[in-house]
């Protein structure tokens, strides 16, 4: 009997035979058979939701034929080129970012993920202030409770303490301001707009203390970090940073792995602020996860001298790969064809309307944000201590569970006590389905959704 069947909760997968294998395994006891659309199912034949989008990446719907048969006829020609040899398919998706991407961010570094293309990022702008006289030009600065990936470099500019104790040591100086601030902490009197200048002010007296011929670039996710993520700044904030930026000669790096390629209703969360970054990272939604693919695209100006003869000091196997290539432009097709950013917009306009009614009322949803289809909520114990469960609990495992149990499958539930909440906060569960899905398939994940909190409620404290 499958879980859906008996409505029993479903099991870790025990480490044994060759699931023992798999170094640090901690999979449920379900075993993906297909994917299609916005559905994933199991080899017992149950149907799931893909609540977050794959791991928040899935900008088309799974196995859309228009990918697959250009994954195919690409394999069939060659699938790998030397950096000694063009290659053609490297070259279309390049100018296919360029065709995309705002103002003058026209060149683009391709490797195989967001890891990656944050690396790529940190030693574009290093090696950039070198080659235009700033040689000790070196620190970007990070927000705390942010995440840029699992590399050296990216967790030494992430600032969430529970990725980075086993490392620090051997992780780069690299300083934290916080993110532009929830609503609820704005004083009395303060308009939204005057209190993102004040945020964003932070980033000019990290510099001011660190010395502006020390810092590099400043990274930041456009619309929250951490245990804010999906916070929405108002304009004043990224405008003011930009300012900031410019004025103290600091690359500004616009980390859209999540964002970028549609989730927020737009190509890229930047364009809601009409805010040009000098340097943009992408991964995740520029292939849908089909193919492993991530980028750092560059404005013209942080171009120029690489293209006098600075030779850029960086490499990656996979940069480039032409099936990877092939696969992201087709991705890019089905993106542009079916009108996938205007559905993110609407569709994910409508989601927020029925998260606010159906769900935000429950007493363990301490908050619900985000735009288009990135709709962050909030999991606590109760909203009115803003605690979580104690880790022991495993508050995430169980709730994962429940979510198999009602045909919803999320993506950050996998990590129960190896993941740290924030100080008197929740965890951010993603609700980041497929852009391509409907109204009518929304009514159906809130539905359970809906059956899913109540349960986990009901469960957690027993």
């Amino acid at each position: 009997m499958t879980p859906h069947e008996t409505g029993a909760l479903p099991g870790q997968k025990p480490a044994e035979g060759k699931w023992g294998r798999m170094f640090s395994n901690h999979t449920f006891d379900l075993t993906m058979a297909k994917a299609e659309g916005i559905y994933l199912y199991d080899t017992a034949g149950n149907r799931y939701i893909d609540v977050s989008g794959g791991a928040l990446g899935a900008s088309i719907g799974w196995s859309d034929p228009r990918v697959v048969e250009a994954m195919r006829e690409q394999a069939g020609k060659f699938t790998y080129v030397t950096p000694a040899m063009a290659n053609e398919p490297r070259a279309d998706l390049c100018e296919r970012i360029a065709r995309l991407m705002p103002g003058t961010l026209n060149t683009t570094y391709l490797v195989s993920g967001g890891s990656e293309a944050v690396e790529t990022a940190i030693k574009i702008a290093r090696q950039y202030h070198i080659a235009t006289g700033n040689p000790r030009k070196n620190k970007v600065i990070g927000t705390w409770d942010s995440y840029h990936g699992m590399t050296l470099g990216a967790l030494s500019v992430a600032g969430g303490a529970g990725y980075r104790h086993a490392f620090d040591p051997m992780l780069n100086d690299s300083p934290h301001i916080r993110h532009c601030r929830r609503p609820t902490d704005r004083p009395l009197g303060v308009s939204e707009e005057a209190w993102g200048r004040t945020c964003a002010l932070e980033l000019e007296e990290m510099i001011h203390y660190l010395g502006a011929d020390n810092v590099s670039a400043f990274m930041a996710t456009p619309v929250g970090a951490g245990k804010d993520y999906g916070l929405v700044p108002p304009q004043s904030y990224w405008t003011t940073v930009r300012e900031i930026c410019d004025r103290y000669n600091v690359l500004l790096i616009s980390d859209e792995v999540v964002t970028g390629f549609g989730r927020t209703g737009a190509w890229f969360a930047m364009n809601h602020y009409a805010v040009i970054p000098d340097i943009m990272v992408t991964a995740k939604g520029i292939s849908s996860l089909y193919f492993p693919m991530g980028a750092a695209t560059v404005s013209d100006k942080i171009n120029e001298p690489f293209t006098k003869g600075t030779y850029f000091i960086h490499g990656h196997t996979h940069m480039g790969n032409p099936v990877g290539c092939a696969t992201t432009l087709a991705v890019l097709d089905v993106i542009e064809q079916d009108g996938l950013v205007q559905n993110s917009a609407e569709v994910g306009a409508y989601l927020h309307t029925l998260l606010r009614e159906r769900i935000l009322p429950h007493r363990p949803i301490a908050d619900l944000r985000g735009k288009g289809l990135l709709a962050i909520r909030e999991l606590v114990r109760d909203k009115e201590t803003l605690e979580f469960p104690p880790p022991e609990a495993e508050p995430e495992v169980l709730f994962q569970a429940i979510a198999y149990k009602n045909g919803l499958s999320f993506y950050t539930a996998l990590y129960g006590p190896r993941r740290p909440s924030a100080m008197k906060r929740g965890v951010a569960i993603f609700i980041t389905p497929p852009l391509c899905i409907t109204r009518a398939q929304v009514d159906d994940l809130v539905e359970r959704l809906d059956r899913t909190v109540r349960e986990w409620d009901r469960l957690i404290d027993q």
